[in-house]
């Protein structure tokens, strides 16, 4: 019986991408869609295996991991990448416009929910060493938020998005910007975006790990009149009542 070889790719005819990130935005989600799909090679969180690196050592894994083998089984390869863990940007912008790498830039409008996740996911790890969910049984229960903790995380969040967005910015690579939101709203569409970007075969795939908030912050934090009080007529107020999926 006839059957067909697997796709192999030349060095020359494989693209790269690299995910920016400030975190709690669904990156691990879509990094398991992305390895589904059968010829994108999605690495992960890179990064953050290498922030102990000097920041020489950081560059020269960064263009090892955007120089694939000179055959392979991979249309696309790529990773994620927070600005916190790089310790030289102008760096590794320049061997991001070396490779010809595209960017991807992931990120969450509702910088509320995005502390609420964060804290829910230092919750999560302490109880089971992941920052992800890939298993129901491993759900918390609500929990009550600390203010302080809650305004600290919600000023560092604000200031590492604009951040992130500068850099990004600057970046002169092609550049799609999503929104964890856009996910959430309508999957299908959203991964149409990326692997029309990617320029790979639009086809079906699944993920792996579990959302970890619900999206009625209701559901979620037992004191949650008391800490919407606190930003009655700012702008985050709206934030707090935002629900996307039931």
């Amino acid at each position: 019986m006839f059957r067909m070889l697997p796709k192999v790719y030349f060095r020359a005819q494989v693209s790269h991408y690299v995910l920016f990130l400030v975190g709690r935005v669904g990156s691990t989600y879509l990094t398991s869609l992305l390895n589904s799909h059968g010829e994108i090679q999605a690495l992960g969180e890179k990064s953050r295996d290498l922030r102990d690196f000097d920041a020489e050592s950081q560059l020269k894994v960064a263009k090892e991991l955007l120089t694939p083998p000179l055959l392979g089984k991979y249309q696309v390869t790529g990773f994620n990448a927070k600005l916190v863990h790089i310790k030289d940007l102008d760096g590794f912008a320049q061997i991001l416009q070396q490779a010809k790498c595209k960017i991807i830039h992931l990120k969450r409008e509702n910088r509320v929910k995005a502390v609420v996740s964060y804290l829910n996911g230092k919750r999560l790890a302490a109880a089971t060493g992941m920052y992800g969910l890939f298993k129901e049984t491993d759900r918390l229960p609500s929990f009550s938020v600390d203010f302080e903790e809650f305004e600290a995380a919600l000023q560092l969040r604000e200031k590492s998005d604009l951040e992130l967005e500068a850099y990004v910015n600057q970046l002169q690579s092609p550049k799609l910007i999503l929104s964890y939101e856009e996910l959430l709203k309508n999957q299908d569409v959203f991964l149409q975006r990326v692997f029309s970007f990617l320029e790979v075969e639009i086809r079906p795939v699944t993920g792996k790990t579990l959302k970890i908030t619900s999206d009625d912050l209701r559901d979620v934090i037992d004191n949650f009149d008391d800490l919407r009080a606190r930003y009655r007529g700012t702008q985050y107020e709206p934030m707090f009542d935002e629900v996307i999926i039931n």
